[in-house]
């Protein structure tokens, strides 16, 4: 062989290029088989336990020091706490996902309950707390969730308020000290209150996870002793109240015993919602107990089920910051009288138009896409991991935190690979495949609701459309307590506790659009698997509308894809491109349709006749959903007055034009809407679909702009406003 000095140049190059090339080649290909053998951690535990001992014991020690005793036959006894507190500590010493949740109660248990806990509890208790793990970059590997909207509140308060209890003691997870922790929390609790009052909320009136926020929000309020800080999170508990009062559509109905029931449905479209959270305000509202406990707690306190007999721990941890007083005898905190004004408005009609949160692509101009904290806590809270624009962003901090085997982030690691990283292209591989796990970020919601007497009609006006959604609520009717009417385009998944599924979020989203009391919805089923899409359901598309809950249901139109209801003297009509086919829970179950429906709200117990409405048919298909009322006319003038309006669809612009009369007028209005152009159009005026933070009565001019500095509230005589910077918060 010749010696290397007898190459010529070109050859020199030529081979060292080869090396280097076969270096990388080979670099890349170590990379990927050790990427390949990072197994994820488990999320949960292999065997099933009990875990909520330490809510059932944060309720028996309230009622016994507060209220009637504990329940008959509890002994709150030495060896019965510990009973009790078993499964929950083993839970969290086992950093499972939703270790938190338990966290939260164990830190009320401990601050509030401390002078009668046996002391061995307590032991238990803190020994917990000094040994979890409260945020990602504390070191060590689980497959803990801590980083959508609610869970960030509650890892941080926790970790503040544990801190601030044990300030000289030292954290297992990285051997700081309770003041470091507390400083750290800081920060993020900070961050976090400031990005809800700059945005409004990631999981946009979310009857599932409100509570999670509320819970922690209201430890935070009572036990940290920084002022500044437990005022601003006032302000913070102000806006989630103004979004639930907002929101709320107040109904009068019975309860189970036949008897006149007022109840406030908090069912809207919303950021993150499952099955059983759509289905009925009865079944899925998780705020109930909150809004009967603020707004009719004498006239609720002694219903099944009512928020006094709750031993859910966080409405427990909400209930007794309301009832607890300081050392002057003061409540902690009170619900302003201008948010309790909004929820009795006694308008006839009410139309409320709101913003929440952020695109994707906002994130970089608002300085909210780097490694800090805030900047992280956006950008997850929004569940946007593989967008184009914050991919590289993603990756950098997994890696730095070494979080791969995180059962909910493992998939990264196939992208994990040192040279697309360097060369900073995984933005545009992002953009080019375009995965479909773009669709489960939850991006920035213009929102408008319709309220009246007999029904809340509520839609993300064009939402995101055409994307994979996880679990979005696009749009939603609510005609009562217990029947809720929506539409979607089904999805599946392999696993059983994934989203969405055939009920939850969209295999696409639609073109979404409302006026008044009148949806349009145009949706395009997938006709092949998108790039890391699990699988599709083709032709499909589908609307919850349960036969057996209505008084009257008329189905004799179901060929020319019409469905008419009633109920207690609320109408609905679905009007649909395609024939359509009433299924039972039994039939719409088979070939891996089953999802959490029937296991969170136990629907199947309720809902045994036909409720899944079904749709099927090529390429486009279209929904349009109208309500009245008996104020307005009888079933029958409005199934005839339905019948006799004209619907048409320009198949190649997607465009659905629909004639009707809408609620509160007299002559028809014409609505187009347009998948193509993404255009909503009222008698030929292009409507502007981009909302100002608020736009309703309730704020003062009618309208607050977005990231506005102070949010002033203004209703009945009454005002509210905060100012955030300054610190201040003023009732009037």
């Amino acid at each position: 062989m010749k010696n290397w000095k007898n190459f010529s140049l070109g050859k020199k190059i030529g081979l060292s290029a080869l090396m280097i090339f076969v270096l990388i080649v080979l670099s890349l290909g170590i990379q990927v088989a050790i990427n390949l053998g990072i197994d994820p951690i488990s999320s949960s535990p292999a065997e099933s336990y009990d875990t909520g001992g330490a809510e059932r014991l944060l309720y028996y020690y309230d009622q016994e020091i507060n209220g009637d005793g504990a329940p008959d036959g509890i002994t709150l006894s030495e060896d019965f706490v510990q009973s009790e507190l078993a499964g929950a500590l083993q839970f969290v010493d086992g950093r499972y996902d939703c270790a938190d949740f338990r966290v939260n109660t164990l830190v009320r248990l401990y601050l509030d309950y401390g002078d009668v806990l046996p002391a061995s509890a307590m032991a238990d208790i803190k020994s917990a707390l000094l040994g979890f793990k409260y945020w990602m970059d504390q070191g060590g590997e689980d497959s803990m969730c801590y980083w959508s909207e609610n869970h960030q509140i509650l890892f941080a308060t926790e970790e503040y308020l544990v801190g601030q209890t044990f300030p000289t003691e030292v954290f297992a997870v990285d051997g700081k000290t309770g003041v470091e922790h507390m400083a750290m929390a800081k920060t993020r609790v900070e961050a976090w209150m400031e990005l809800r009052f700059n945005y409004g909320f990631t999981e946009w009136y979310s009857n599932n996870y409100y509570p999670e926020d509320i819970s922690p929000m209201a430890n935070f309020i009572q036990f940290a002793q920084d002022e500044e800080l437990v005022s601003r999170m006032k302000m913070i508990m102000d806006i989630i109240w103004v979004d639930l009062a907002s929101q709320c559509w107040k109904y009068t109905g019975v309860d189970a015993g036949g008897d006149p029931r007022t109840y406030y449905v908090f069912l809207s479209s919303s950021g993150r919602m499952y099955s059983d959270n759509r289905v009925s305000d009865d079944v899925g509202n998780r705020l109930r107990n909150y809004t009967d406990f603020i707004l009719q707690p004498d006239e609720t306190k002694d219903f099944e089920g009512s928020w006094y007999t709750s031993g859910n721990g966080f409405f427990n941890c909400f209930k007794q910051m309301m009832q607890a007083t300081d050392e002057n005898s003061q409540p902690y905190y009170t619900i302003p009288a201008v948010i309790l004004a909004m929820f009795d408005d006694p308008a006839e009609t009410k139309i409320v138009r709101s913003s929440q949160s952020l695109d994707v692509e906002e994130l970089a101009e608002e300085g909210l896409l780097g490694q800090d904290d805030k900047s992280i806590m956006m950008q997850f809270d929004m569940e946007a991991f593989s967008n184009a624009a914050v991919i590289d962003n993603t990756i950098r901090y997994i890696a730095k935190n070494g979080m791969f085997t995180n059962e909910f982030l493992n998939d990264f690691k196939l992208v994990n690979i040192w040279l697309v990283r360097a060369t900073h292209t995984l933005g545009a591989v992002s953009r080019l495949l375009h995965p479909s796990t773009d669709g489960i970020a939850i991006e920035r919601a213009n929102v408008y609701t319709y309220k009246t007497a007999a029904y809340s009609m509520s839609t993300a006006q064009g939402y995101q459309v055409g994307e994979y959604a996880d679990q979005h609520a696009i749009s939603q009717t609510s005609l009562s307590n217990s029947v809720a009417v929506f539409t979607t385009q089904p999805a599946k998944i392999p696993r059983r506790s994934g989203t969405p599924t055939y009920w939850v979020g969209n295999g696409r989203n639609p073109y979404s659009v409302q006026e008044k009391n009148v949806n349009i919805s145009i949706y395009i089923p997938p006709t092949k698997v998108g790039f890391m899409e699990p699988m599709i359901i083709e032709k499909t598309t589908h609307a919850f509308f349960p036969t057996q809950l209505f008084d009257e249901v008329n189905l004799s139109a179901l060929e020319s894809g019409m469905v008419f209801g009633q109920v207690d003297g609320s109408f609905i009509a679905l009007i649909a491109r395609y024939p359509l086919v009433m299924k039972t829970f039994a039939e719409s179950t088979v070939e891996g349709n089953f999802d959490d429906m029937l296991v969170r709200g136990k629907t199947d117990t309720i809902i045994t006749e036909p409720y899944d409405l079904v749709q099927t048919g090529e390429g486009t298909h279209y929904w349009i959903t109208e309500v009245s009322s008996e104020s307005e006319e009888t079933f029958a003038a409005f199934i005839a007055r339905i019948q006799a309006n004209t619907v048409l669809y320009e198949e190649s612009a997607e465009t659905v034009t629909y004639h009707t009369i809408l609620d509160g007028d007299t002559v028809l209005a014409t609505l187009s809407a347009s998948y193509v152009s993404e255009t909503f159009a009222i008698n030929g005026v292009c409507q502007d679909l981009q909302y100002d933070r608020y736009e309703s009565t309730y704020v003062e001019n009618g309208s607050t702009a977005r990231k506005a500095p102070v949010l002033v509230y203004e209703f009945g005589g009454r005002k509210l406003t905060l100012d955030y910077e300054n610190n201040t918060r003023i009732e009037e």
